[in-house]
């Protein structure tokens, strides 16, 4: 476990180690990643900073924290419904016009969900059609539950959502002698995929949207790792974080299963969570320490704030130190099935996986 005062002593060297950063926070205007901007506004020197979120208010207000704590920064808000991908690729183009580069791109955008409504049907069929049987997904009736893009929300925010800002602002990040991607969401807690069913059309559970998504970001960041060593992927859990998306994870209950949920549930469980505040913290050293550096760059400051005392660098998804991705529990150790990972990479999973995605992005936005 990384303590707490080796994260706070690494967050407070960030303004001496490096000034001027670039940094675009994605799902930022509440929860885990507004607790990570701030700190990152706190400790940064002059930072440039970008906030992508939904409204207009929301993101007012969050601008104005931020200049209240670190007025020597300038920060620049992003109003998008990013659930959808062609409002992603807007939110780039509007970073892309403003800045030639990138240092630092976190992102932590979704929601809990435990049922997808509706099934898919072919034509005017009252069966759901198995996977084998479709020939082509033109003759699939939307799930009424999908969003416009015909893919489900919380997969899409949690895995595709995520991928297509990285694909956008590659030119961005690599532009720089070293960067950071840094996703939280839920490492280590990977499992086998049904390749042919990525999307969870037709094995959709609470369970296994979110086994899928973590599956996919590591494998997509370590491939992303492996073809960019001046970029520093990482993957987190951040542990048991009490956020405001539980009120939307129980908003459609009935009442008394709500309420009970809401009045005794959550507070008896805050007893064993970790603090917003807290994470916060945790997850910019993850997002700037060398504990974590890119495979190509290994020395402070293009590897990160120099280490603590007592802290060394972290061995990457391959089991090899600093290998450029790492997956983090939540105390910043690493954390994953090595057998599980060492078997994907034989397949290679990373390139399958990204290739799906592509051929997601293609038939969604069009062919670039």
């Amino acid at each position: 476990m990384v303590q707490l005062s080796s994260v706070r002593e690494s967050n407070v060297s960030l303004a001496s180690t490096t000034s001027g950063q670039i940094a675009l926070f994605v799902g930022a205007t509440s929860g885990i990643a507004y607790h990570t901007l701030t700190e990152f506004a706190r400790n940064s020197n002059q930072p440039k900073v970008y906030v992508v979120g939904r409204g207009e208010a929301k993101l007012s207000k969050v601008i104005g924290e931020l200049e209240g704590i670190n007025p020597q920064g300038s920060y620049t808000s992003i109003n998008s419904e990013i659930s959808l991908l062609k409002n992603v690729d807007t939110a780039c183009e509007e970073l892309k016009r403003k800045e030639k580069g990138l240092d630092l791109l976190v992102m932590c955008p979704g929601y809990l969900k435990l049922s997808r409504v509706g099934m898919y049907f072919p034509g005017n069929s009252i069966a759901p059609t198995k996977p084998g049987k479709v020939k082509d997904w033109k003759d699939l009736t939307p799930n009424p539950a999908d969003n416009a893009d015909g893919l489900e929300d919380t997969i899409s925010l949690r895995y595709y959502v995520r991928m297509r800002f990285i694909q956008n602002l590659l030119p961005l990040l690599t532009s720089r002698p070293s960067s950071r991607i840094v996703s939280i969401h839920g490492a280590g807690r990977e499992g086998r995929l049904n390749e042919n069913d990525l999307e969870l059309k037709y094995t959709y559970s609470f369970l296994n949207a979110s086994m899928y998504t973590c599956t996919m970001n590591t494998l997509a960041l370590a491939e992303l790792a492996s073809s960019h060593p001046s970029i520093s992927c990482i993957h987190v859990f951040p542990g048991v974080i009490i956020t405001p998306s539980f009120d939307k994870f129980a908003e459609d209950w009935y009442f008394p299963l709500r309420f009970l949920f809401m009045q005794l549930v959550l507070p008896f469980a805050k007893l064993f969570t970790v603090s917003l505040p807290e994470c916060g913290q945790r997850q910019l050293f993850y997002a700037t320490s060398a504990k974590y550096p890119p495979a190509g760059v290994r020395d402070p400051p293009g590897g990160g704030v120099a280490l603590p005392k007592g802290v060394e660098v972290a061995k990457g998804a391959d089991s090899k130190e600093g290998s450029g991705c790492y997956l983090l529990n939540w105390d910043g150790e690493t954390i994953g099935d090595e057998n599980l990972l060492e078997e994907y990479r034989k397949k290679e999973m990373g390139k399958k996986i990204w290739e799906h995605t592509q051929e997601v992005f293609d038939r969604v936005v069009g062919k670039s």
